[in-house]
């Protein structure tokens, strides 16, 4: 017969029933229950339960004959699958769980209360050996261990606190004691804590704490445990809590009641029993502790194979079963959490019992499936409808582009060609192209664009006209501004009959005009400028809208007039000047003829620039040219008869002021601007210029020693450079040789230069600088 008391089985004195273990319970310790018979126990000094006061003695019962070693029959009640294992004969139930490893062999004898009663006799301690001997390089069970209670150190994730159910993640391998976060933090403890807090209720002196101390600390072994953390050691705020304190009540207890004489052998026998715990623990750590994880690991990952195994296999039958339905696989919304929950489960479609009187898997979860599944198809078909009608968007939007760049026939690729078009909705709005991304088809065709073309491309040369009319305007009145197409702001009845004009008018007289107005704006005199400093200023169509488009990326012909603006009168009296000098007829020379695609090609000497330093330039080049030295002049001078003492703070009162000249006057001087020299003229130019260059080293405050002839290349750092004191100094140039600052204080101060007075060895950088 078998009773219970607590959560432990116990049998009562029958011959028919075997000894039970005198060790711990693994689970939860109990107190022996009263008016038992206790067997008979060598005392082992290594069980001592100082050192693990959670271990309780067990009680011994008789063995059981060999006949009577099979196991009880069940009473009463309905069995499960397991019922014909509680007939089994000891023998062959003994073989099989012998297979299993120590976690499963714990697992089964937690099923039911009769393998638990079976698997915690002293008869089983074999299979528990068996168990722990399949484990590699796992170390032999403690002797102060019975290998149950070390399986359940190992394995478990119980907390040893009765009563709690909390998970024992904390271990303890000295004091071979699991706990949860929270009995953790009430049973373990730092030194300072057993010494000064008085809730703990210790109230250890000093010299007691001193004697028994270096046996309650765990550090030595729990110290290895850190490397063997999931994630890695992150130090926290109990990583010092190494001391059990009823550990510690118990040793404190049987210490102070101890004479003398047994003091110091008790002492030596607590040393002894620490050398052999920090041993056994040490070598459970470092030969085990990485066999362990890999164990752990090797586990999670099985199980999780199998039920990802089991969630495939349940999908692929849910699978069928929906198409065999008439849904397609796209419609599965497998985004979806909830369609989720319902086919990705480790559960089979049927029943585990096909006695079981409950409905099949399948009609509890296909209700819940359908509407999901719909909402599903309906988002899908819309989105499919909207990926056409983009597809179709798209494939006007291309031969739309297509139209735009044979319409305007740029010399040119300019990706950005699109934004600089009119809008597409103007596009997609023609009675021609509506139909064509009405219909509900995969995308436009050639064959279809090429019958609403005409329609398009009208669209565009009317845009395309009206763009060369407000740069032609721009050129001719000064004026970026311009009404928009079919609209001329002169009264209704003179805006309805404009727009009935415009609309009657045909393709090839549009065209007519646009080739008008391209011509207008191809001649070197329709120059346009930039009016930001920092890139090539002086522009002629066509690649004033690629400037436009690839660096200001402006996406309207108003946009671009208003960065690219044309020259002012000056400025294009200028460039005609400079076409008389080059023996040009201004009305009808083109840019191409005196703006060179190949900018290496700089053959024009500016004739105001001494020819010792002037520099070779383009046509384009040679404009900047002129109009900066302009600029410079113009600034000056306003700053100059603005605030004269903030321009020479150092100048005498009532003074003469330095006399500024401006020596590239094309307005009031008829001299020639420009000369265009042959290969033969412009290398002797440069030869000039070169000896030139080696005549600067003639400074007297220049050191000639070790320079000399092409020796000036290899040490320019050794040049002597010279400021020009008669400029302001937020106008001066920069610091250049003797003989050109001799050069600029002539042509921009018409004087003979002197350079004591003149000139300063100074460093001074202007703001905006002489161009010289």
């Amino acid at each position: 017969m078998v009773t219970t008391r607590g959560k432990k089985i116990k049998f009562e004195l029958d011959s028919s029933e075997g000894e039970l273990d005198g060790d711990k319970d693994v689970e939860q310790p109990v107190k022996p229950a009263a008016k038992r018979r206790r067997t008979k126990k060598a005392k082992s000094e290594d069980n001592d339960s100082a050192f693990f006061p959670s271990s309780s003695s067990g009680k011994g019962k008789e063995k059981a004959t060999p006949d009577q070693n099979m196991l009880i029959t069940r009473r009463g009640g309905k069995g499960g699958r397991l019922r014909d294992l509680m007939n089994m004969p000891v023998d062959i139930f003994t073989e099989v769980c012998s297979y299993l490893d120590p976690f499963d062999l714990r697992r089964l004898a937690l099923t039911s209360k009769r393998l638990w009663d079976i698997l915690m006799t002293k008869e089983a301690r074999q299979i528990w050996k068996t168990a722990l001997d399949s484990v590699p390089d796992l170390p032999e069970c403690p002797t102060d261990l019975n290998e149950p209670q070390y399986v359940c150190l190992l394995y478990s994730s119980e907390c040893y606190t009765i009563g709690c159910t909390g998970r024992g993640t904390r271990a303890d391998w000295f004091f071979r004691v699991r706990f949860c976060t929270a009995c953790h933090d009430a049973n373990m403890v730092n030194e300072w804590a057993v010494q000064h807090d008085s809730q703990l209720g210790l109230n250890i002196n000093c010299s007691t704490w001193y004697e028994i101390g270096p046996f309650c600390e765990s550090s030595s072994v729990m110290s290895m445990a850190r490397r063997y953390r999931r994630g890695g050691y992150r130090g926290g705020r109990n990583e010092d809590r190494h001391v059990y304190v009823d550990a510690v009540k118990k040793l404190v207890s049987q210490y102070e009641a101890l004479p003398q004489a047994e003091a110091e052998e008790y002492l030596s026998q607590l040393r002894a029993k620490q050398d052999y715990r920090i041993e056994v623990g040490k070598s459970l750590l470092d030969e085990t502790g990485k066999a362990m994880l890999k164990w752990k690991c090797n586990q999670l990952a099985s199980r999780a194979d199998d039920i990802a195994a089991e969630k495939s296999a349940r999908f692929e039958s849910i699978k069928v079963k929906l198409l065999d339905m008439g849904w397609e696989e796209k419609d599965f919304p497998i985004t979806n959490k909830d369609f989720r929950d319902l086919v990705l489960k480790d559960q089979k479609l049927t029943p585990k019992s096909e006695s079981f009187d409950a409905p099949c898997l399948w009609q509890n979860i296909q209700p819940k499936l359908e509407p999901l599944l719909q909402a599903s198809r309906t988002e899908r078909l819309e989105a499919e409808r909207s990926e056409r009608q983009y597809t179709r968007e798209k494939a006007v939007r291309k031969f739309y582009y297509q139209v735009g760049r044979e319409t305007m026939d740029l010399p040119f690729e300019v990706s950005q060609i699109g934004s600089f078009l009119p809008g597409l909705e103007e596009t997609f709005a023609l009675p021609s192209v509506k139909p064509l991304l009405e219909d509900d088809t995969e995308t436009v065709t050639e064959e279809q664009w090429i019958d609403v073309a005409p329609d398009v491309r009208l669209v565009v040369v009317k845009w395309w006209r009206y763009s060369l009319r407000r740069m032609v305007d721009a050129l001719e009145n000064g004026t970026t501004q311009l009404e928009p197409p079919n609209e001329t702001g002169k009264g209704d009845e003179e805006t309805a009959s404009a727009k009935a004009e415009t609309e009657t008018e045909t393709e090839e007289e549009i065209s007519s005009d646009i080739d008008a107005m391209r011509t207008k704006l191809s001649y070197a005199t329709s120059a346009f400028c930039c009016q930001a400093s920092w890139c090539r200023r002086i522009w002629w169509f066509p690649h004033t809208l690629k400037h436009g488009l690839s660096y200001h990326y402006y996406s309207s012909i108003g946009g671009l007039l208003e960065q690219v603006r044309p020259l002012q009168p000056e400025g294009q009296e200028l460039v005609k000047r400079l076409l008389k000098d080059l023996g040009l007829n201004p009305e009808t020379v083109k840019a191409s003829e005196v703006d060179a695609e190949d900018q290496n090609q700089k053959t024009l000497l500016c004739t105001r620039c001494p020819e010792k330093t002037a520099k070779y330039m383009t046509f384009h080049e040679l404009i900047e040219h002129y109009l900066d030295v302009k600029k410079w002049f113009d600034d000056v001078t306003e700053a100059v008869r603005t605030q004269p003492d903030s321009c020479y703070p150092s100048r005498a009162v009532n003074s003469e002021l330095p006399k500024i000249v401006n020596d590239h006057d094309w307005i009031s001087s008829d001299a020639l601007l420009v000369r265009q020299d042959d290969e033969e003229t412009r290398n002797t130019v440069l030869e000039l210029q070169k000896a030139f260059r080696k005549e600067c080293l003639t400074d007297p405050a220049y050191d000639l020693r070790g320079i000399g002839g092409e020796d000036l290349e290899k040490n320019p750092a050794r040049e002597v450079l010279r400021c020009c004191k008669l400029c302001p100094r937020t106008y001066a140039p920069a610091p250049c040789s003797t003989r050109k600052l001799e050069f600029h204080i002539r042509s921009k101060h018409d004087k003979e230069p002197d350079l004591e007075t003149d000139s300063t060895l100074e460093r001074i950088y202007s703001s905006d600088p002489c161009p010289l």
